[in-house]
């Protein structure tokens, strides 16, 4: 299965602390080297601007933080929305790249959606796939809203609305009152 451009919202029972109530874009979706993803809730208190200027003597315009991307060590990436640099399309919109000359446009650009990675988050076909039949992730379509989200809280709210969506398949409706225990 190609699963490039798909969201593994962790379930509540994963238990990882390399895991544990996150949200993984998938970036790569299988081939000879396997699924890769970053982690898109895992931000630290840095902002790019710290590491830039002592790696790679430049200055550097974005106030963007830096995220954990994963477990796995990998240098600097980065997920943006612009169509000209070099890198890859993920989904419609959204790109990938760790092209050092890419990089160094996205720190000029302030008026950029655009999220910087250390480390990322990898697995073999057969892993994943043994993980999410399982029941250690929910797999759903990734979106450039919910790629660039800022809500600190987007694990819960996921995981409320396949929740909902399960019910929902349950009782054959979409009809829930805001407070059940009026009812």
């Amino acid at each position: 299965m190609n699963y490039s451009g798909k969201l593994l919202i962790a379930s509540p029972s994963l238990t990882d602390p390399n895991f544990r109530q996150t949200v993984v874009f998938l970036i790569q979706g299988y081939n000879d080297d396997g699924v890769a993803g970053l982690i898109l809730n895992r931000i630290s208190d840095n902002p790019i601007r710290k590491i830039w200027k002592s790696v790679f003597h430049q200055d550097c315009v974005t106030d963007s933080l830096l995220y954990f991307g994963g477990p796995v060590f990998k240098p600097l990436t980065a997920l943006h929305t612009k169509e000209q640099l070099n890198g890859f399309e993920v989904i419609p919109g959204v790109y990938f790249t760790s092209i050092p000359q890419d990089l160094k446009q996205l720190v000029k650009d302030s008026n950029n959606y655009c999220r910087f990675f250390v480390g990322i988050a990898g697995w073999d076909e057969t892993q994943l796939l043994q993980e999410i039949v399982a029941g250690a992730w929910y797999l759903a379509e990734a979106t450039r809203e919910l790629v660039f989200n800022d809500d600190p809280e987007i694990w819960h709210h996921l995981i409320e609305a396949i929740g909902q969506n399960f019910l929902s398949e349950i009782l054959h409706t979409n009809k829930f009152p805001n407070d059940p225990t009026l009812n």
